[in-house]
Order: structure tokens, then sequence, then C-alpha cells
């Protein structure tokens, strides 16, 4: 509750009453009836604007955009998108008005501002408080806000406050001011026990006008009169006095409630000649300038059940805005379409005889119904007892109304069904054309014939089809039939004259022109019969037994698309095409008339489409969500505008970005996204809206209509472009084109001084190229010369690898021939040497043995002859000269042996290098000793002696030998 409040009592009264009493109330005086039909009624909830439900003010900018104030701020309606404005200390908006200029003035607690849009089209909320140095402590409530002589006048409980070229100027109240209006050109303000004020413009004064003598509670509205210098004064409780500025006089006129009625006006306003009251208790109350109620429950019956605290008119658009406490009704008054039902799904409609009568999923209603107005005053339907379920038709026949249902067929009888047989499933009743009150009965499964004589009658089943035959046509006064069934095709039924049996049946199906045997009707059409199908209308070859395109239909009604139903009435064919309904006229060439009844998409009943034509401007449809009256004549033309919301684009890596709306605008150059977002707020908003548009510049063509509010195009080349946009509802009314032209630079890198650059640079770049190609052109051939040296050493060296290996083969040859020959001369020297030695212990045992021999001959002679033998052998035994040549073939075998052995000991003797060899051949002293001439003990003296010269042990004297003639070699 405001804080303020509590220092005023007679306020703090009427807000304790406002937020307490919600109770219904009984009319004073007799109701008289309402023009017209019922307005059309869109609620608006929280899951619409998204903020608190209560609502106090709004207001209109020229473009159409709304403007609410609600608890949480200010909320801003384009007739596609709701925005919230929070005021910076979060307080409950109160107050709106736009001025002169076009802009929106705000009032909160303790704040006051106006709206603006930056140059992207954003909206934000600035505040004034400072520029107009206002002391925020002592403002509190701003609970009205009026243009009046191009000044803002705030109204507090404690002062007005005047705003005119960023001044203000204030005036007190004398106790508390508790309402201020304007009616033709005068500003009024009620001060609290002292009256009603007029404020002076010329002096920024209030001047007082009528004392508050005569006025028992608070002031609700000021409203006009037939009499300019006369005015309508509204109480809270329901008083209404009469005002005269010239005599200066306040008289009671009367009292709206009775004294133990607890209701409260809480809002009026003056709406074409009537006076529209907003009550606590949910009602809006029409009183006309005679002060008389003219209704209370049918125009605004269907409102939301929420207390009314503002009404908002738009009397140019005979449409209200209702501001509850708990969201917000839009009220249209001169709608083309009007809900007349809205409790069921309807299958046929029929008026007869004062009354409509509809026939639905849930049974039989009926109402009254003006046929010559269509006013609505008196709908009430009612819901025939007894016909609960499924009702199929509706028909006049014999001067009585016949109902098709599933139960079976009844006639009603001052509104009570009465059955007609016992058979179920009854779809509707055929009058035969060449009979006298005889009929079909069509049912779930066959056919019955159905007399009148003062009483109805049903036969039995007519034999030899058993088929549903809810869609037959008569073909002439014949006995001749047509039945089109849902799923299986088309049959031709041939009835003998007693209608008793079906003699004859053709059956037709895809096999016989149609494209499919799926959802075909038959009609009657001008003097044809025709078929509407999936694919187009077809009529019967019957010479041919085929089905035929009926081409003049198909140039009219596209024939892609699924036609259910055609009826011609006057100059219209009405007409049903997949979920759409509409019209075309015989003398327009394939015009369409369907925009009227757009808002039907999605609600039409499925192959029980019911179209009732009243007259050349009015039709009945009914639709799964009732019935609709629609007024072709009602169809508002007027010229409203498409709007530019706001226009984003996006960068690689970065966040969305606004632009400015205006012509030329430069976009930066690598957009990912660009978006447009639109609206046309002047376009009815109970009727859903579609665009159109184009990007001149990527788009050819239009695109089709979408009910989508933006458009996104992603990665625009470079370039100057024009984006389009116009708008339509399903009312047929249509919004002007809006169009924002800009342009897309190119980048950097193609600009004309890039490509400049590019040129010089190629030219560089290829003087460049050239040098370098030259020059690597030269280090190839020099890579060339040195590869072929390289090759030629290369060749060279192999040729010489191959002279060396040649001559390594052959040094190795060679080398093994001399190994092999040092082997075998190694072996003829080994063999050489044992045959010395073999020789000379021979010798030595033959010369021995020759001693012994000579001391046992007993001759001197033989002694002495004996003697001159051994002198000799003695004188030839093997000698220095055999080891001489012992030496030359050791040397050849062992090269440099004794050489090496001399270089280790200069002072080594020739006998010490014999010996080293014939230890080099591993023979043993025994072996050498004779080979020395020396005995077993001199040869290991003489091998000690060389030992000690060569510096060499016993053990390994052997080894030495050998490492040295290894190393000699």
């Amino acid at each position: 509750m405001p804080q303020e409040l509590h220092k005023y009592p007679d306020a703090f009264l009427n807000y304790i009453m406002c937020m307490l009493f919600c109770c219904t109330y009984s009319i004073a005086q007799e109701q008289t009836k309402l023009d017209g039909v019922i307005p059309k009624i869109t609620h608006y909830d929280r899951t619409d604007f998204e903020a608190d439900g209560q609502f106090w003010t709004m207001t209109e900018d020229d473009d159409g955009i709304l403007y609410f104030g609600n608890n949480d701020g200010v909320i801003i309606y384009d007739g596609e998108r709701w925005q919230k404005l929070t005021l910076p200390n979060h307080s409950t908006v109160r107050s709106l008005v736009k001025d002169n200029n076009n802009v929106i003035h705000v009032g909160g607690y303790n704040e006051i501002g106006v709206i603006k849009k930056d140059e992207n089209g954003n909206y934000f909320y600035a505040s004034q408080v400072d520029e107009l140095q206002l002391e925020t402590d002592n403002l509190e409530n701003f609970w009205q806000a009026h243009n009046f002589k191009d000044a803002i006048i705030y109204r507090t409980f404690r002062e007005l406050i005047v705003v005119s070229d960023n001044t203000t100027t204030h005036i007190k109240a004398n106790s508390n001011f508790l309402y201020s209006g304007t009616v033709n050109g005068h500003l009024y303000v009620q001060d609290q026990g002292t009256g009603i004020f007029e404020y002076d413009p010329s002096s920024s004064n209030l001047q007082l006008l009528f004392k508050a003598d005569n006025l028992s509670s608070s002031i609700i509205a000021f409203l006009p009169t037939k009499v300019k210098e006369e005015l309508v004064i509204l109480t809270k409780n329901g008083e209404l006095y009469l005002a005269n500025r010239a005599t200066k006089k306040i008289t009671f006129i009367k009292s709206l409630f009775k004294k133990e009625q607890q209701e409260l006006i809480l809002t009026a306003v003056f709406f074409k000649d009537h006076y529209l009251l907003g009550t606590l208790s949910s009602k809006i109350l029409k009183i006309n300038q005679n002060f008389e109620l003219e209704t209370n429950d049918i125009s605004f019956s269907k409102l939301n059940n929420s207390t009314i605290l503002s009404i908002y008119p738009q009397i140019d658009k005979d449409r209200i805005w209702v501001l509850m406490n708990n969201g917000i009704d839009f009220v249209e008054f001169n709608s083309p379409i009007s809900q007349l039902f809205d409790s069921s799904s309807i299958s046929d409609m029929h008026i007869f005889e004062g009354y409509l009568y509809l026939a639905t999923n849930t049974g039989v209603y009926y109402s009254l119904f003006d046929i010559d107005t269509y006013s609505t005053n008196d709908l009430n339907f009612k819901k025939i007892p007894d016909l609960e379920g499924q009702a199929w038709s509706i028909q006049q026949l014999n001067g009585e109304i016949l109902v098709g249902h599933d139960k079976g067929l009844f006639r009603l009888d001052n509104f009570r069904p009465k059955r007609i047989g016992t058979i179920h499933g009854i779809w509707k009743v055929l009058k035969l054309k060449g009979y006298d009150n005889t009929f079909l009965a069509a049912t779930y499964s066959g056919i019955y014939p159905l007399s009148y004589n003062e009483s109805w009658t049903i036969g039995n089943k007519i034999k030899g089809f058993e088929e549903s035959s809810r869609d037959i046509l008569q073909i002439d006064s014949s006995t001749n039939f047509w039945i089109c069934h849902g799923y299986k095709g088309v049959y031709k039924l041939k009835l003998n004259p007693e209608l008793t049996r079906v003699f004859a049946v053709e059956h037709y199906t895809d096999q016989n022109g149609l494209q499919s045997s799926f959802n075909v009707n038959v009609t009657a059409f001008d003097k044809d019969i025709i078929f509407t199908t999936n694919t187009g209308v077809y009529t019967f070859d019957n010479k041919n037994t085929l089905f035929t395109p009926h081409d003049s239909l198909n140039s009219i009604l596209n024939p892609k698309l699924n036609t259910r139903k055609l009826l011609q009435h006057s100059d219209k064919v009405w007409f049903v095409q997949d979920d759409e309904v509409g019209y075309f006229k015989k003398n327009e060439e394939n015009k369409l008339h369907k925009n009227l009844f757009l808002d039907l998409k999605g609600y039409l009943n499925r192959g029980m489409e019911s179209i009732l034509p009243l007259d050349n401007h009015h039709v009945l449809i009914g639709a799964t969500n009732g019935v609709f009256l629609f007024d072709l004549s009602k169809r508002n033309l007027s010229s409203a505008k498409t709007i530019l919301r706001n226009v984003s684009y996006k960068e690689k890596g970065q966040i969305s970005s606004s632009i400015a709306l205006k012509n030329t605008e430069q976009l930066p150059t690598n957009i990912e996204m660009l978006r447009f977002e639109f609206a046309a707020p002047r376009l009815t908003p109970s009727s859903q809206k579609e665009f159109q548009y184009m990007l001149d510049g990527i788009d050819s063509n239009w695109s089709s209509w979408s009910t989508n509010a933006f458009k996104e195009y992603t990665h625009p080349a470079p370039g100057s472009y024009t984006f389009k946009v116009r708008s339509r509802n399903y009312l047929g009314q249509t919004a002007e084109e809006a169009s924002l032209s800009f342009s897309i630079p190119q980048p950097w890198y193609s600009t004309r001084l890039a490509y400049l650059l590019y040129i010089l640079s190629f030219i560089v770049a290829l003087f460049i190229t050239r040098r370098l190609v030259n020059k690597k052109i030269d280090r190839e051939r020099q890579k060339e010369k040195l590869a072929a040296a390289k090759s030629k050493k290369l060749l060279e060296l192999e040729i010489e690898q191959l002279k060396l290996e040649k001559d390594k083969a052959r040094i190795k040859k060679h080398k093994e021939q001399l190994e092999q020959d040092n082997l075998t001369k190694s072996k003829e020297l080994a063999n050489y040497t044992m045959l010395l030695v073999k020789k000379k212990e021979i010798f030595t045992d033959t010369f021995n043995a020759l001693k012994d021999f000579k001391n046992s001959l007993k001759t001197q002679a033989a002694r002495k002859r004996l003697q001159e033998v051994l002198f000799n052998l003695n004188q030839h035994r093997m000698g220095e000269e055999y080891l001489n040549v012992f030496d030359v073939h050791f040397e050849k075998v062992h090269e440099n042996f004794f050489k090496k052995l001399k270089e280790i000991d200069p002072g080594i003797s020739k006998r010490e290098l014999r010996l080293c060899a014939f230890v080099k051949m591993n023979l043993t002293n025994k072996e050498i000793a004779p080979l020395l001439n020396i005995s077993i003990r001199g040869v290991e003296t003489a091998r000690y002696r060389v030992r000690k010269k060569l510096d060499v042990n016993d053990e390994n004297f052997n080894s030495f030998l050998e490492n040295l003639s290894k190393s000699a070699a």
C-alpha cells in the first residue's frame, strides 16, 4: 500500500474499498438492447507480456506502439513483441501520456521521465528528475498525467506539476488532489473538501469552478455531454452529476447502484456516444447519453474476471483496451468476425423461423437469431434435451426440422426430439426429385427410403449396397445416384423404381481417371455434377466412363490442394481447400477471397465443413471451436504502416550489434548474420499477422507470407541493398511497406586501391620471380655441372675402385699364392731340415759305427784304409755350407725374420740366428743339437743365452719367435 494513503483519510478509504469490495450487483433500471454484435475480445496474460499482471494506464504513439503502465514499469507492445522498461527506483508506473512531439512521458513513485529510442531503434527510459530539479523525497506517486496546452501536467495528492520547456510550475493542493481530467479542452481537478478547479494555462494557476457541497464521494471521471458547456461527473460509488460551466452548478442525476449494493466504479470513458464504466466486480457497464444503462451482460460477457482499473479507447478504430488487476483485454467492436458459439465442434447449421440451429459433436443447440439485422443481442444458445452426442445434420423438410444423429433420425417438435424409426447412425436425408414426399436416409451402412404422409416413416434398407453413404447425390430425376466414400472411391448406383433394391453398382477408383480413391466428394455445380478431390475438380465422362479434370474450376482453384467443398450462393462460390475457406465471384477472373477467413486455419471440421451464407455480405461458418459470423462489408482497409523495429548484425566471434534505422547506413564488411525485426502496430492486434519481405540485391522476388516477424540473412556479400517488408492480417487489412537502404563495403582487400596494389605487387612479384627463376636456373645449371663433375669423379673413383679391387684381388691372389708358396717352402724347409737332421744322424751313426769297426780290424792296412774313409767322410760331413743353404731357404719363407732379430740385438751371432730359426720351426733340442754340432746341453745353454739377449723368458720364447715371424712377414 502506498505510504501517502495513510495521510489522507478519504483517499485511504477509497483505496481500501477498491481492494476489498468485489461483489456483484443488480441493475437499478430495466435494460435495453445493445445494438450490433458481440465484440471480439482478446485476452493477454502474464505469459504474453512476462510482467506483473496489474496495469494502471496506457497510451500510444504516432506509429501505433502501445505503452502500458504496470507494477513492473512500462510495458511496450508493437503488435508482435512485448518489452519491459524498468524505472531507476523500480516503482510502479501509474501515468503515461504522449506529448505533441510524439514523446511518451512517464510518472511513477518519486520518478518522472520520458521514453526515448536510440538511433538503432532500442527503447530506453530517461529520468527527468535531475533535469527538472525535483526533490524526490516530496514527489510521491504521479497518479495522472495530461498533455494540455503544450504542457505536461502531472497530478499527485499534494500538487500539480506543470512541465513546459524544461521548466516546472508547482501548484499546491488545499487538501488533496483526488482526480484530474480533461473535457472539451478544459482541465479539471478535484481538491478534496474544496471542490472542482479548472487549470488556467495563462496564469499557470487553478480557478475554483464548482464547490464540493453536492459531491458525496471521490470523482472517478469527468465526461462530455451533448452540450459543450456541460460535463458529467461520475463518482466511485456510481453517482452521476451534471455540471454546468455557465451557471457553475452541479445537479445530481441518478445513482447507478442501490444503497445495499457494494459496488465501485474505478474508471470511465466516453466511447461512441456511450459511457463505458469499469467496475471493481470485473464488469463494464454501458450507459447512453440519456444516462440509461443499456446492458451489462452480452457485450462484455467474455471479459476476464478481474477488477477493471482503466479503459483506453481507440475511437477511430472502434476498439478499447481494458486494463485489469490481472491482465489486459482487447475489445474490438467493429470486427468483421464475431464468434456466436464456442461450446462444441460444428457439423451443420440451419436457420428456421427466427432460430439458429447447430448440429455439434455434443448435441443440438438453438437460439433466437435476427435474420434481418444479424444482431446477437438475443443470442442465448440452449441445448435440445435427449440429443447428447454427435449430431451430423440439421435440415428443414416439409416444414419441420430433421436431425441426422449418431443415435438415428429425429424431428424437432417444440424444441423436443421425436424419434423417426429405429435406425442408428444417420448422416442426412436426401429429398428425391421425381417422387412426392419421398426421401432417402443416408446411413453408416447403406440407404433407407423415407416417406412423409402426415408423419415420417422409414422403410426397409435398400438391398444391394452396404457402404457409408454420407456423400450422396441424385442424378437428375432418375433413380441413379452418386455416392462417394472417403476411402474407397466413388459408387454409381441404379435403384429400382420401388426403391427396394440396387440392381446395378459401378465402382470407380484410381483406375478410372482419378489420381486417388481418397477424399472424393460429389456436389452439383451450375448444371454439372462435379467431384472434388486431392488433386483438383473433376467431372464424369459418361461416354468413356472416365473422370476428367474440370478445366474452368481448376484454373481458379489450385488443383494441387485438396478441394473438399464447393457451395454456390448469389454471385459467390464458397470453397474449402486444405485448411482454408474462402470464395470467388464468377465475374472476377481467378481472384480468391480468403484472407478474411484465415483466422479459421487449423479449426475447420475436416470433411464436415459448414458454410451458411446469409446474404451478399454475411456468412456463418462452423468450425471445431464454434460458429463465426463474418461481415464482408466491414473489412478494414485503413492505411496502417509496417515498421522496422530493429536491425542487427553479428560479426565473427562477436555479439550482435544494432544499426541506426536510417537509409544509407554503412555496415561492417565481414557480417556472419544480418537480422531484421519488424511489426505492424496499427493492424488489428486480435488477428494473426503475416509479413512478406525481400532484400534487393539478394532476393529477386517477394517471399511467401509468413507469421515470423523477423528475417535473417547469413554472410551477405558486399554491395548496396534495400530491405523491404509489408504486412497484412487475417482480416484482410494491409499495411504500407517499410524499407531500409544500406550498404556493405568491400573489404579493404577488394577496394580499387587494393587492386592497384595487387597489380603493382604482381608486377614486382613477377619481376622478382623472374629474377629468382633465373637465379634458380643458374643454380640448377651450376648444380648440374657440379653433379656432372661429381658423377665423373664418382665414375673415375668407381673405375679406380674397380682397378683397386682388381689389384686387390690380384694381390690377394698373389698373396694367397705367396702364402701357398711360403707354405710349400715351409714344408720343403721343414722337410729339408728334417732331412738334414736325419742325414746328420745317419752320418754320425755311420761314422761312429765305422770308428768302432776300425777298432775291430786286425790289420793295419785295413785300419789305415778305414781311417782314410773316415777322414773322407769327416771331410764331407754336413757342415756350414748346408746351414747356409738352410739360412737362404728360411729367409725366403720367413722374410726379414733374421733382420728383426738383428734389430732387437745387433750382436746376435749367426749361430744364434739359426738356433732361433730352428726353435721357430718347433724343433726339439735333440733335433737341433746335431744341426749345430753341439750337444743337447749345449742347445739348452745356447737357448738361454739367446733369451737373455732378446729379454724373453723360456715359456714365451716360442710364442715370441712366432709373433716376430708374423710381424716380419
